[in-house]
């Protein structure tokens, strides 16, 4: 999606704006009770969409390059000191701050484990001095905390500077794009809008549905340089966005520390909170519009299917007995096409997933290899001829260094690309069998509504993919046999020949060094194809999770729909031999639910339009 810079509100429209936001999602879920109280069958999906009107999920993303003060803007906004800072390039790790009662901090690790750390301890896991290069293997760091902006499902996450010397810092920070709702862009007074900056933005808009940007360390300078800098900054972000962008002047260092000592004067001067109104307005207005507008339209497909439900109800009760039988076998015949339609459903869908398979994840395997390989080999080469001075015990053990590390990079770099190709895929072939299973629900609603000259409507939901990942890297098998026999004697048999037989003694040494480089670089290419082989394996696995769930949830819905309706008529007929009074209770009762859905539709359409307005 291609990102704009946000709108600038009027101060008079905020209030207005939240409010109305506030009211329509009080609305929802009221409506969302209303239908749930009815205490049908067809009425279920309804508990689904109010947990997820509670905990919809927003990533806002923190980028920019290195040093520009992202770490004290969210400390900031938190207003606690709960991420480490400093003056050299320090973010090595992606920290996610999500909502929680009590501030909790949790470790996740690259080969699936999770670990609770003292929060006291957070920068030994994500700072450059405290995880150098991330050998510690971590993956993020998901901190809870309750704050304000943290509700609602906002989840405020930090990531890495671009641009600094540790350049995977940078690999880390591109990375994470993919996953970035709307991001709060930063820049720093103290350094112009670099080239490199640019070229950065033009991968976040690609990503981000709304961009913020935020001209930090304004304290450094008088009113009349910060009104410069504004315009430069202005100036040079237009260049790649085009016109209507908002700087936003700020000092995340002042607005700390105003939150900390509760001083309103340097909160003021820091002028975060004008920044502050409008992200609060964003997070209200925008995210909640699409939440909103998708909950809305799910519960009008719930609505239309629990009126037809009792409809059929009422219909199957006045229609003569001879008639409804009729009706009852079209309809019976009605179910068999659909079962023969759910067989080809399934057939399609593994058609579809299979194709994702060869065409996508195997042909994506093989570029992977056809380049890593020469890459690695060139690399290997190289490094062992910078490190011949090595005894051959201390070349063995660097080149298994290398190639470990190597291979682990390039795999790992590879991994959170093609996971968000694969999901993004996936999920386009769910998004298709979606509308399909909707269509033949739609389908069985209208012949039934038709067969019983039932007036009917319908809308629509969504997919599903398996993101956890069991998917580690394992790069060595333990050594047994004549493998430890030849290790231990390339590495040590020269150093036990007397100089007397010098000759020998070479000859020795470039056989074993010949043998160690050999044996490393065999080591080197069974371990990319190992890895290839346990990638695939791990995504396979994933990918067929995420096809089972969802056929599952399109079975689900495509049957429940069969059962409703066939139970709908079932009952009616059992009613029909019942006593006169209690079909007219169950009369008034059917009718009062009638009554109630159809007050509960129009303040839902009601609602769609609102939404829609925003």
């Amino acid at each position: 999606m291609n990102a704009k810079p946000e709108a600038i509100p009027t101060a008079e429209s905020r209030p207005r704006q939240i409010g109305e936001f506030q009211q329509l999602r009080s609305r929802l879920l009221e409506c969302i009770a209303d239908v749930l109280a009815l205490e049908r069958s067809c009425t279920q999906p309804c508990a689904e969409l109010r947990e997820k009107v509670e905990t919809n999920t927003f990533n806002l993303v923190v980028v920019g390059q290195f040093k520009r003060g992202k770490t004290y803007l969210i400390n900031a906004l938190m207003g606690a000191d709960l991420l480490p800072v400093s003056v050299v390039p320090l973010t090595s790790i992606v920290t996610v701050l999500s909502y929680g009662e009590e501030l909790r901090v949790k470790v996740f690790y690259n080969d699936g484990q999770v670990r609770e750390a003292d929060p006291l301890t957070l920068s030994e896991y994500v700072t450059e001095a405290g995880n150098p290069n991330n050998m510690k293997n971590v993956k993020e760091v998901i901190i809870t905390y309750p704050s304000p902006y943290l509700k609602d499902g906002v989840r405020l996450i930090d990531t890495p500077g671009v641009g600094s010397v540790y350049v995977h810092n940078t690999d880390v920070a591109y990375r994470y794009l993919p996953k970035s709702d709307a991001a709060l862009f930063l820049l720093s007074v103290d350094q112009p809008v670099s080239k490199a900056e640019l070229e950065f933005l033009a991968d976040v808009r690609q990503y981000s549905g709304r961009i913020f940007f935020l001209l930090n360390k304004i304290d450094h300078l008088t009113e009349d340089e910060i009104e410069k800098s504004i315009v430069f900054s202005r100036g040079a972000l237009e260049e790649v966005l085009g016109g209507g962008v908002r700087v936003y002047p700020v000092s995340a260092k002042l607005a700390l520390q105003g939150k900390l000592e509760g001083t309103a004067q340097t909160l003021k001067a820091s002028r975060i909170e004008a920044f502050a109104e409008v992200l609060n307005e964003f997070l209200l207005r925008e995210k909640g519009k699409v939440l909103l507008l998708s909950v809305a339209n799910s519960l009008a497909r719930t609505i239309a299917r629990c009126r037809l439900e009792i409809e059929l109800e009422l219909q199957s009760i006045l229609t003569p007995l001879e008639e409804l039988q009729g009706k009852i076998a079209r309809f019976d015949a009605k179910k068999e096409e659909i079962i023969r339609d759910k067989q080809d459903f399934d057939v399609l869908l593994d058609g579809e997933v299979d194709r994702l398979i060869r065409k996508k994840l195997d042909e994506d395997l093989a570029v992977l290899k056809k380049d890593l390989i020469p890459q690695m080999e060139e690399g290997f080469d190289r490094f062992h001829e910078e490190h011949r001075e090595l005894s051959l015990k201390e070349l063995s053990e660097a080149l298994e260094k290398y190639v470990t590390e190597g291979i682990e990079r390039a795999f790992l770099e590879w991994c959170e690309v093609e996971e968000e190709t694969l999901a993004k895929e996936f999920e386009s072939i769910c998004s298709r069998f979606v509308t399909r299973a909707n269509e033949t629900v739609d389908e069985l609603m209208k012949f039934s509504s038709q067969l019983f000259a039932i007036p009917f409507s319908a809308s629509a939901p969504e997919p599903a993919w398996a993101g956890e990942s069991g998917f580690y890297l394992k790069f060595r098998s333990e050594a047994v046999g004549l493998d430890l026999l030849t290790d231990s004697l390339t590495q040590v048999a020269p150093g036990y020949i007397s100089d007397k037989f010098k000759k020998l003694k070479t000859f020795l040494y470039d056989f074993a060094n010949r043998l160690i480089v050999s044996k490393r670089r065999r080591h080197m290419l069974e371990t990319i194809e190992m890895q290839s082989g346990r990638l695939r394996f791990d995504f396979l696995s994933r990918i067929d999770r995420g096809r089972r769930r969802f056929r599952s949830e399109m079975m689900k819905r495509i049957d429940a729909t069969m059962e409703g309706i066939g139970a709908a008529i079932a009952l009616g007929m059992d009613l029909k031999s019942r006593g006169e009074k209690e079909v007219e209770a169950l009369n008034a009762a059917h009718g009062a639910e009638l009554a109630r859905l159809e007050g509960t539709g129009r303040r839902l359409a009601e609602i769609i339009r609102q939404c829609e307005a925003m």
